[in-house]
Formats: C-alpha cells, structure tokens, sequence
C-alpha cells in the first residue's frame, strides 16, 4: 500500500523555528510517528511523508493552535487517492479530494 503526505506550512516565517522546533517536539513523543524529512525554503516549511499507520494529524492541530498565524496544509496519495485538509487555528478549514496538491 503506498501512502504519501506532504504537509507545508505557510504564514509568519519570522516564527518558523519554534514551529519547527514544537513540532519536532511533539513527534518525538509520538510512538506512532513514521520517518519523514522535513525541508524549508523562505516563506515555506515543509514535511514529506512516507506511510503505513497514517499521519500524525494530533502533532499539526496541537501546533496549530499554539501559532495561529500558520496554515498547514497536508495532501496526500493512498493507492492512487489524493486528498488534502487546511488548518488553521487547531482546527479544519478546506478539506479536498482530487489532485489538488503535489503528495
């Protein structure tokens, strides 16, 4: 079964490092969390990963709501599926089937 997610976070790139590092945080403390990189570019943080259990959306709604000004927005692929979700404030706001993303 191939399973991909791609989850990119937008918003104040002034706080990017302790988003980064909260998120960090809270996957190492996750005992479900699979291998993934993580990658950055200017205004935009991403995580790339590579499934089987599924992804570790408490992680990216507690992040959330602890920075506000962040959109994370994850996309994925099961077996040819896409799929994707906002969040914003804990919480989300766009969900979406299709292929509306690069997972």
């Amino acid at each position: 079964m191939s399973f991909t997610a791609v989850v990119r976070v937008t918003g104040d790139g002034g706080r990017f490092e302790e988003f980064r590092e909260r998120v960090r945080w809270l996957l190492v403390r996750d005992p479900d969390t699979e291998p993934y990189t993580e990658h950055q570019a200017g205004a935009l943080l991403e995580y790339r990963f590579e499934l089987e259990k599924g992804l570790p959306f408490p992680t990216f709604m507690v992040a959330s709501a602890e920075f506000p000004e962040m959109r994370i927005e994850v996309a994925w692929n099961k077996d040819g599926a896409k799929g994707g979700v906002a969040i914003e404030c804990g919480r989300p706001v766009d969900k979406w089937t299709g292929d509306r993303s690069a997972a």
